[in-house]
């Protein structure tokens, strides 16, 4: 089943939508319009795309591997847990980590509760009494910096580029892109934000409250949050938007790529935020460069962000606010212990 296939798994612009008395009269709703609607409505539940994305991907795999065809949606009536335990089995075996098992499952797991509670299907076959998700252990797998790694991290980018003259000599000349990132990376650094976080950032949300500079950070499912800023990210975003000559336009994305790809900036920026896979290109390069760990990643920063703070005794609830979790369980997930071997007990014991 192509992705696009699975029709029942869409959200209808309400403009689409029958109206509940033209569709009372049309005729009583079968076992397959329950489903179809409960899919769409269990898609539209969320309010971030991100999330619909995800879990219409995660979903639609595992209708495929079931054989549930997109003219058939009453096919899903019928799943039971053998065939999602089939398909955890079978990820497992194509060489999935753990966390990203256990994820499609959650995904699953949710449609098919919510599905049962609409009174489309009789049971949740993907439930925990019935399956077992791997275990994930609670101190994730996401490599933090070091203190020391962090800060050359964010030295990294160099700001001068030397423009060769005629006469033989050289001038220095302002590298727009090592001012983009250094901005980049202390806003990572300092503020623990996740990267879609972070490329839908605009202009305008760099703003002052107060005596505080801030970030308004839209995150998932459509919460903000306000950030302060650590005086150096604020003092880089401020080189970044004079720069990039950015004030003027607040609606515009705060962090952007080139006009050209060889440009460097000098040209100028592109109107479009900078993706997600552009931002993890860029830190990529620059773990290459530095000679770190190659499992660091861009979410590393959030891990280093959240595990720093908690070593220099911030509380977990204000470090929960401060990355946007709703539950401080999941908070706790990203404090690395980073030097484990040194506390061990065996050091204090005494005979």
């Amino acid at each position: 089943m192509a992705e696009d296939d699975a029709h029942f798994l869409t959200i209808i612009p309400a403009q689409s939508l029958p109206t509940v008395k033209d569709s009372a009269e049309a005729h009583p709703p079968t076992v397959a319009d329950k489903i179809r609607a409960g899919c769409q409505a269990w898609l539209a539940k969320s309010t971030s795309l991100d999330t619909r994305s995800n879990y219409k991907r995660d979903v639609q795999q595992f209708l495929t591997f079931a054989g549930v065809a997109s003219d058939r949606p009453e096919a899903m009536a019928d799943i039971g847990p053998t065939h999602v335990a089939a398909w955890r089995d079978s990820l497992k075996q194509a060489g999935l980590e753990n966390a990203s098992i256990r994820r499609k499952m959650t995904a699953l797991r949710s449609l098919f509760s919510y599905l049962q509670t609409y009174g489309a299907v009789a049971k949740n076959p993907a439930h925990g009494d019935f399956v077992d998700a791997p275990a994930v252990a609670r101190d994730g797998k996401t490599v933090a910096l070091s203190p020391k790694d962090c800060r050359r991290f964010l030295d990294a980018p160099s700001t001068t580029i030397a423009k060769p003259r005629n006469d033989g000599t050289s001038e220095e000349i302002t590298l727009p892109t090592g001012v983009r990132d250094r901005a980049l990376f202390a806003v990572l650094a300092y503020t623990g934000c996740r990267v879609g976080e972070l490329t839908r950032l605009k202009v305008k949300s760099y703003k002052t409250t107060g005596v505080h500079r801030v970030l308004e950070i839209h995150g998932k499912g459509g919460k903000e949050r306000l950030v302060p800023l650590h005086a150096e990210a604020a003092e880089r975003i401020e080189a970044w938007l004079d720069v990039a000559c950015l004030r003027d336009d607040s609606g515009g994305a705060l962090f952007r790529p080139t006009k050209s790809a060889r440009g460097n900036g000098i040209d100028g920026f592109a109107a479009r935020p900078l993706t997600r896979r552009a931002v993890q290109k860029q830190v990529e390069g620059y773990v290459f460069r530095l000679k770190l760990d190659p499992s660091v990643t861009v979410h590393s920063f959030r891990v280093t962000a959240l595990t720093t703070a908690r070593e220099a005794g911030s509380d977990i609830i204000d470090l929960q606010d401060f990355a946007g979790h709703a539950d401080p369980r999941t908070t706790l997930t990203y404090i690395r212990s980073r030097d484990r071997l040194s506390k061990s007990p065996a050091y204090v014991l005494r005979y």
